[in-house]
């Protein structure tokens, strides 16, 4: 059996997407043959727009907004087929020729699967992977093609807003998450935690600009909690924060560069709270494992990021900040209050995504 997966660097839960079904194939089917293709690899208009998309991430979230509206615009530049990166994703299709198609991105559906199917033949298998766990705006249009075979989505909720715009309801499999495998051995954290609470600054891969903020508003708590602060790829950035370290040792942070999946389904299971951008990937770790998040919007909330709140809104998960300052605020009540932060913990592991590694593989393989 031979699989193409279509992913893409925009963010980074469509490539860990990518990377957990990889994973996964390599574990339970060995013999299957796994090729993945990125957008950007396609054709250097899409690089291009991918990096736009980072940069906005990490510098103007607010512009998200607008890109965000022209991006649902995208069908003018796909009508029933791929236009922009068309000849080196034929070229990888008429290699591969495979079995089974998955797309883990929005823009790698509508088109892609019409065109896959013309060139490999309407044998092929073709599957939306996706990453959300709400619906609603900011779930873009760009996930629902009526090409796919089948559609998989994590929560109930993606499923309504599926059925909201009509794609068949026989071909919505509603299967959970599939992580690396570091996250479903293992269980989820515990409720009670040893030690220092542990507070974690979050960060893409990408890396996040906003850690130096976030640390100023912990000094008044040193010697109450530690913090780890993830900076990714970005070495300026794990270099700003350990020389920020050096200066406070009142406070003990660590400074860690990129954790594969094994420090970081770890990290959760240790972690008292973990700040980070509503983002899908993050959200679906936590509630899989059962950590509290604390929401940041420094820069302001891209639409694809309400998917993540609204979801957590609706189960009295939610906790956000919209400056640096109401991070004390949180954190200087939930330490204060431990009676009321343990409520929120047992809340999370209540409202725990339900995962099933093997159903999924079964689903993708046989339907």
């Amino acid at each position: 059996m031979r699989v193409l997966i279509l992913t893409s660097r925009a963010g980074t839960a469509h490539q860990n997407a990518a990377n957990a079904l990889v994973s996964w194939f390599g574990i339970q089917v060995p013999h299957v043959d796994v090729t993945v293709l990125f957008h950007e690899d396609t054709c250097a208009y899409n690089s291009d727009a991918t990096n736009l998309y980072n940069w906005i991430q990490k510098k103007a979230p607010w512009l998200h907004k607008i890109y965000w509206r022209i991006l649902e615009t995208e069908d003018f530049t796909k009508p029933g087929t791929v236009l922009i990166g068309r000849g080196h994703f034929v070229e990888v299709l008429r290699r591969c020729l495979p079995d089974l198609l998955i797309s883990t991105h929005p823009h790698t559906n509508r088109g892609h699967f019409d065109l896959a199917k013309r060139v490999v033949g309407p044998q092929l298998r073709c599957i939306v992977c996706c990453t959300e766990v709400d619906g609603g705006f900011g779930f873009t249009r760009n996930w629902v093609t009526r090409t796919a075979d089948g559609f998989w989505a994590i929560t109930e909720p993606v499923a309504v807003e599926l059925r909201k715009r009509l794609f068949p309801e026989q071909r919505i499999a509603v299967l959970g998450p599939l992580l690396q495998q570091p996250f479903h051995a293992g269980g989820p954290a515990p409720l009670t935690l040893p030690g220092l609470p542990l507070l974690v600054l979050g960060s893409g891969a990408n890396g996040s600009g906003n850690h130096l903020e976030l640390l100023e508003q912990l000094l008044p708590w040193g010697g109450q909690l530690e913090v780890v602060a993830l900076c990714g790829h970005r070495k300026d950035l794990q270099n700003a924060v350990q020389h920020w370290a050096e200066s406070h040792p009142g406070l003990a942070v660590t400074a860690l560069d990129f954790q594969g999946p094994e420090a970081m389904a770890a990290l959760y299971r240790r972690c008292w709270a973990m700040v980070s951008r509503p983002g899908a990937r993050t959200a679906t770790e936590a509630l899989l494992l059962g950590c509290p998040l604390i929401f940041h919007h420094l820069g302001g909330c891209m639409p694809q990021e309400l998917l993540a709140l609204r979801y957590f809104r609706e189960r009295g998960l939610a906790t956000s900040i919209q400056r640096a300052c109401d991070l004390a605020a949180v954190v200087g009540g939930w330490l204060a209050d431990p009676a009321r932060y343990q409520l929120l913990r047992l809340r999370y592991r209540q409202c725990a995504l339900q995962a099933d590694p093997e159903r999924v593989m079964k689903y993708l393989l046989h339907g």
